[in-house]
This record gives C-alpha cells, structure tokens and sequence, in this order.
C-alpha cells in the first residue's frame, strides 16, 4: 500500500476517534481566493477565454481592451489583473470562491471551476499541519493509479507523432510562400552544411555523425543548433523527425518529439505531446509526462526557434533570483514550499519547457535547441549553463549541395536548373551572400521560373537581402495584380499596384508589432479592423492562413471553444521583419510629428539596444530610404556604443545594406582616427567583408585566415590597393580565386598603400611576393 493510501487510511481514523472536525463551520479561507489561485487561474485559462471571463464578472468589453493594452497583450498578466481587481471590488463577507466558480461555471469552464470549489489547504490555526482538503482525502483517481503507459500505447503514441510529422512537418514547399505548394520530403531536402565548435575553431560535420557526438565519452544532453534567418534550423528538425519515421538515423528512439516554439510558448512537454495525439488516444498528459521522466535515453526532444521566444532561459534555484522578464516559456506551477518557489511540477506532474531548456528537468534526457546566433549569447554567457550544451552551426547549402537543390526544384527542366546554377556561380553576390540560405535560394528558384529574361537580367545588380525582398515583393504584387488586370503597366494596372499597396500598409504596422511583442503567430481577431488587408496579403502571397485546425491545443483543456480561429502568419520570420521595416520606415516618412517621435522612440529605445536581436529590421528599414538610413545610422554611432569588433562589424553590416555612398562616408568618418584590425576568417560572413570593402574604412592592419568565394576575393584585394591607412597584410593558407591575383596586379601599381605595408605569407605561392 502506498504512502498515499496510508495517508488517507490515517485520517479517516482520525475523524472517528473525533480529532478531526468534519465539520469545522465557516472559514474565511474557504470562501477567498489567494493571489496564486488566481495567477493559477490565470495561466490555466486559454486566451480566447478572455473575453469571457471578464465579461461574466461585470467588465465591459472597452475595459478589457485597456487592461490588455496596459499589459502590452499578455493574456496571463491581464487576466490575473482582471481578477484582482473583480477581488477588490467584492463584499467582504462575500463567498468569492463559490461566485468565480459560478461565473467559469457559465462560460463553459466547469474543470476549473470543480478545482476552484474544491479549495485551497486550509492552514491550522495553531501552525501545525494543514487540514487535508476534500479533493486531499478522495481516494488515487483512477489516472493516478495507472500512471504508466502500457507498451502498446507507448508504440500507439510513437506512431501517433509519426502521422503528426508525415502531415505537417515533413513537407516541403517549393514555393515558400504557397501553404499549398508542398512536396514530400525526400524530393525536395538537401543535405545542409553543418559544423561542430570544437575548442575555439569550427570543424565539418556530416549530418550521419551527429548521434556520434561524444562529450566524455557520451552523447551530449543539450546541443545548441545556431543558424541565420532561413539558413535551415527547422529543415533541420524535420530530418530529424523523418529519419526516425523512416527508421534510419535517430530510430533507437522511441519517441521524437519536436515542438516548434513559436506556437507552444506557454505550454508544457506532456500537453504538448498530447497535443500530437489522435483524439481517441486514451494516453493522458500525466502518463506521457511520467513515460519521459521514467525512460529519458529514450526520447530526444528538439525545440525549434529559440530566439522565438521572449525572456530568459531561468536556471536559477529560488525565486529571489529569477529574472524579472520570465521567459514566455513559463516554468512550471509553484508548489508551497520555498526550496521549490520558483516551480518544477504542475499539479499533473507536467514539466515546463524552460525547466528542460536549463536542464533542472529531465537533465539526461537528449535535448537540441535551434536558435539564431544572438540568442545562443544568453547561454554562452552563462558558465554554467554553457558547460552543459555541445555547440553546432547550421550554415545552409555549400557549393556542393546549392546545385542538388535547384534540380530538385526543376526536377522536369534541367535546362531552366543548369542556368540558374550557371546565374549564382557567376554572380558573386548572390554565391556568397545569398546562396547558403535555403530561404533565399528558394525564392531566386521561384522568380528564375516566372520572371521575364529582362527581369532576369535585372537580378544580376542584386547585391543585398533587402534587395531580394524588395524584389520578391514587388514581383509578389505584381504577379498577383496580373491575374486581376491583365495590361501590364497600363494606368488601371499602376493604380491597382498602388492600391495593394495601401492594403498592405495595415500588415506592415502588425508585422512590426508582433516583431516588438516576439508574436509571429497571430489569430484572425487582430485583424479585425482590416480584414481586406489580411484577405490581400493572403492572396498576394505575403500572409499565410491555415486551412484546417492543426492541433488539439485549440480545444481548451476545461472545455471547446466553439469560436477557434485559424492562425495567421508570415511565410517567414524575414518576411516579418521586412513588412516591419516598411512600416517603420513610413513613420519616419509621416508627416505627423507623434510619428517620427514614435520612430525616434522605437529606434533609440527598443531597436538599438537589442540590435542583434533585430539586425534584419534595421537591413530592411535603413534600405527603405536614404535619409532614414543616415538618420539611424548617426543613432548607432553615438557614444553609447564602445565599438568593440563585434559592434564595429554590425554596424558595416547595416551601412552595406543602405546601399548608401553618404553612409558609407558617415561610418568612414567617425572610425578615421582609430586603428582597425580586420580579421577575416570563417567567423567573418562575406557580407561584412563587402561592407568593409563598401565603406572603405580606415584598417591598419588586415588578417585574413581560411578560403575566400570570388566575390570576397575581388573585396579583398580591392581593399589591399585602396586603403593608404594600410600597414600590414598577413595570409594564412589562403585559397583565392583569379579576381584576386587580376585586381592585384591591374591595381597594383596604383595602390595608395604606403610603401611600408608588409605583407607576410604563409603557405602561399611566390607570386604574391
């Protein structure tokens, strides 16, 4: 017999031997309800819920939309405040528990309001222990008592999430902004280049030999996957999930689970989970969560998007030190006692994602994270959490796999594939800037198929990621405007463009606010106000809406809602951000005042201080317009900044994406009297190496380590024979093409380098010399 039963066999004794009181009579603690019933409450109830319940207890609908502004539309924050203050507002001798319960009773709540009636423990007045509650004193709940999944429903389970990532996950589109051009997996994935951090140097890894990962003699536990915006991290973990389907790589394994973090940021792994399930699967959320506590080795988790998610990864033992700006991956409910304050189980046993992501839960179950590279910083910051992760970069396709892809993409057309291939080989820009992210690669395939030869030529100038999208966009609404007026460039065809154009204007404003809130999944409601918009975007192929409900996440825990709304979002996280910087830029560009202090504000008080954060913003605002880019680009070269290497690159960065020749003299000016050494290696993007070459700073002192692409060969030697700052020039086994030696020698002669600029080889041929 277990504790349990003892427990209560105890205190059924007890209440005949007359020492405990059946019936106590009123009690104040019954008929309140604490602030942590209420933050329970709170984060139990789904957000579209919220209306509703603030609705039953006497708020007018205007009062609700304040409170959820004042909360900046966090729906947990503004309903604990809906409930405080319905508190406050109540007679004191009022039964409040028995009210709440009635008004969530109402609205279809009824599981929460049962746990509410049931009551809190009620504490002994002589301090002694607290009186069990009636839910305390009930018999194990039949859940309780089989806890454990049987063999048949652990294999049922597994071919559950099987089906779950054969139908959504493992498709993929061809062309990235139709929901509806997907292929299967196996015709369209191309093996992405990865490397492992090994000491302080990155060396190749074949995507066969990451389960052959040793960290003292074992697989690692925690592995961060770092990669750019549409480099390939959630292709990533579709191959994952497809090989343990498929029985290959990762097929020791029971159970994959993969959850994509920027739809599940305020749930637990065993709702998640059961989330994936067939809706006649018996399997509750306790079981599968006790099934990963019991047999961690055999379940490998992977979080997709990291940086898609706000606040910080808490790794902390008590309350008093945890961050003020909680992630949104919320921890676990607390539990009464202090030692566990800041939470580790749910009332079901479950486990939250951030107690997974610092590994206080579930610690040698094998865990991988996907994330942009600004946000891998909280964790390498961090001694102690960094000890516990293996580090890996996803850095998209090399030149080797580029070709795969584009045949894959023309699979009927190898003529139309051959002269693409021919395109990105021959254009430097588009090779080394662009041609490693599969994103970019897949929108090139899809304007190569329908874009005229003269716009074709035209994509030979393509020298920036801003200028892809803004040619990706301008083709979007123009393909789309043909199917409605069909004499391109005709008066009635421009006044149609121009009138997308304002329909876009309010997706642009939520893109930038979802970008600011980290919303990159919105509902149907926050579009209310411009449905044509969202109905426009859609059809031009800048939103995306689901056809169908994907998850049983949309039926609440207590009960359906009978109004789910399809989610609404963007192709991409880039097309996010670059709807975000259109509307930025129009604020600028306002002839309101309350506007341009608006982007004043926005730029110097959100943007700037997390500029990593938001570097693809600030690329597609500063190339919006070139007053809007001296404007920020004079914001980021004041004396807040120190200017460290990492700051002095971003800065290049943006510069080069202005495309701007003031700008470029703008950040020249400001670093002319400090000594720059530039160190190009692999850590160095070739982007920041053109930046370089397109501002002409003043560099001391150049050292360049590892193979250089055609166009970083041209830069370089272009910056060898231009910059009279100039002093020494070190090579380190460097691989260069032709360009390089060309420019040397054509520009050599004329170079304003000083004549005391040293140039030390290593491993190199004498021709240099």
């Amino acid at each position: 017999m277990d504790e349990f039963c003892l427990l209560y066999l105890l205190l059924i004794l007890l209440m005949r031997s007359g020492d405990v009181e059946t019936n106590p009579g009123p009690n104040t603690a019954v008929s309140t309800v604490s602030e942590m019933e209420f933050l329970k409450l709170a984060q139990d109830i789904a957000p579209s819920y919220y209306n509703a319940v603030g609705i039953s207890l006497g708020f007018s609908y205007a009062q609700l939309q304040t409170i959820l502004v004042e909360n900046l539309k966090n729906y947990t924050n503004a309903l604990l405040d809906v409930f405080m203050k319905w508190n406050v507002e109540q007679q004191a001798h009022s039964n409040k528990r028995q009210v709440l319960a009635n008004k969530l009773r109402e609205i279809k709540l009824g599981g929460l309001s049962d746990g509410l009636l049931n009551g809190p423990p009620i504490p002994n007045s002589t301090g002694g222990p607290s009186r069990l509650s009636e839910s305390q004193t009930k018999p194990p709940s039949a859940e309780f008592q089989t806890k454990q999944l049987s063999p048949e429903l652990v294999k049922r389970c597994a071919n559950d999430f099987k089906f779950k990532y054969r139908s959504t996950l493992c498709k993929i589109r061809t062309d990235p902004l139709d929901p509806a051009s997907t292929v299967q997996f196996k015709d369209m994935y191309t093996n992405l280049f990865l490397q492992e951090e090994h000491r302080k140097e990155k060396r190749k890894l074949d995507y066969n030999d990451i389960l052959d990962l040793k960290v003292n003699g074992e697989f690692p536990k925690r592995i961060m996957v770092q990669g750019e915006a549409g480099a390939g991290k959630t292709t990533f973990c579709a191959k994952i999930a497809w090989d343990w389907m498929e029985g290959e790589y990762f097929s020791d394994f029971v159970w994959v689970l993969i959850v994509p973090l920027r739809e599940f940021k305020q749930h637990t792994i065993g709702k998640i989970a059961k989330s994936y399930l067939d809706k006649n699967n018996p399997a509750t959320v306790s079981q599968i969560t006790e099934y990963i506590r019991s047999n961690p080795d055999k379940v490998f988790i992977a979080f997709d998007g990291l940086d898609e998610v706000r606040g910080k990864i808490m790794k902390t033992e008590s309350c008093e030190s945890q961050p003020t700006d909680q992630m949104q991956l919320q921890p676990s409910q607390p539990s009464v006692t202090s030692s566990e304050a800041c939470g580790s189980l749910s009332e079901t046993g479950d486990i939250a994602l951030v107690d997974i992501l610092c590994s206080k839960q579930l610690a040698s179950c094998p865990v991988l994270v996907t994330t942009r590279p600004w946000r891998a910083v909280e964790v390498r910051s961090d001694g102690d959490l960094m000890k516990l992760y293996t580090f890996i970069h996803v850095e998209g396709f090399n030149r080797e796999n580029l070709p795969v892809y584009i045949h894959k993409y023309f699979p009927n057309n190898d003529d139309k594939a051959n002269q693409l291939i021919q395109f990105t080989s021959e254009n430097g820009v588009i090779s080394e800037y662009m041609a490693h992210y599969p994103i970019y690669v897949a929108m090139l395939c899809l304007m190569w198929k329908e874009l005229s030869e003269q716009r074709l030529k035209e994509m030979k100038s393509l020298k920036t990621f801003s200028q892809i999208f803004k040619v990706m966009i301008a083709f979007l609404k123009e393909h789309y405007a043909q199917k409605m007026v069909k004499k391109v460039g005709s008066p009635s065809f421009l006044a149609y463009l121009k009138q997308i154009d304002e329909l876009l204007g309010p997706i642009a404003k939520q893109a930038l606010n979802g970008l600011l809130e980290n919303t990159l999944t919105f509902s149907e409601d926050d579009f209310k106000i411009c449905p044509e918009s969202k109905d426009t975007a859609c059809r031009v192929g800048i939103l995306s809406q689901e056809d169908r409900i994907t998850t049983s996440m949309d039926i609440h825990e207590h009960g359906r809602n009978p109004h789910v709304q399809l989610p609404v979002f963007f192709p991409h996280k880039l097309f996010q951000e670059y709807m975000a910087g259109v509307h930025l830029a129009s604020l600028y560009e306002s002839d309101h005042h309350e506007d341009r202090n608006e982007f004043n504000r926005l730029i110097e008080q959100v943007v700037l201080p997390r500029m990593e954060e938001f570097r693809y913003l600030l690329y597609f605002t500063v190339s919006q317009n070139k007053s809007i880019a001296t404007h920020v680009m004079n914001s980021m070269l004041q004396g807040v900044y120190r200017h460290s290497d990492r700051e002095l690159s971003f800065i290049v960065d943006v510069a080069f994406e202005s495309q701007d020749p003031a700008v470029a003299a703008l950040v020249k000016n400001r670093f002319s009297s400090e000594k720059i050494e530039l160190t190009i290696d692999t850590s160095m993007t070739a982007h920041t190496v053109a930046g370089y070459a397109f501002i002409g700073a003043y560099v001391a002192e150049v050292n360049i380590h590892g193979d250089c692409g055609p166009t970083m060969s041209l830069d370089v030697a272009e910056m060898m024979c231009s910059m009279p700052s100039l002093k020494k020039v070190t090579l380190w086994s460097i691989g260069f093409y032709d360009r390089f030696f060309e420019t040397l020698a054509r520009k050599g002669k004329e170079s304003k380098v000083s004549s005391s600029t040293t140039i030390v080889m290593y491993d190199m041929c004498d021709c240099l010399i």
